[in-house]
């Protein structure tokens, strides 16, 4: 795993969300961060999520439990939506520069390699 950092924050550019989700994904999977999408600008951000890790041999899966490798979602310290690195259900990497990870965890997103 690659710890990325993410570039844009929640509310630092006006009509532009954050790229923790895009930084997140690219800590998972060992990517360059300009190699992965930043979802969010889409409001079909979790189906392009999902084709995304089709294309790299993953199955996507939206949990609302704790999962062997992925993501998970949650209200962060400062009080935004935020996406970190979890392994195991625990939290592996926070892409925010703060590194404060989640205050709760709403739900989580399996990145389940497919054909095994």
């Amino acid at each position: 795993m690659r710890c990325v950092t993410q570039t844009i924050l929640a509310g630092e550019i006006p009509d532009v969300p954050g790229n923790c989700l895009q930084a997140a994904v690219a800590s998972l999977l060992d990517l360059d961060l300009d190699v992965v999408p930043h979802f969010t600008l889409h409001e079909d951000w979790l189906e392009r999520l999902v084709e995304f890790g089709a294309q790299r041999g993953y199955a996507v899966v939206y949990r609302g439990h704790p999962v062997p490798f992925g993501l998970a979602f949650g209200c962060s310290p400062r009080g935004v939506f935020h996406a970190v690195v979890c392994v195991d259900g625990e939290i592996v990497w926070d892409p925010h520069p703060s590194r404060g990870g989640l205050v709760s965890v709403a739900n989580y997103v399996e990145w389940a390699p497919r054909g095994s």
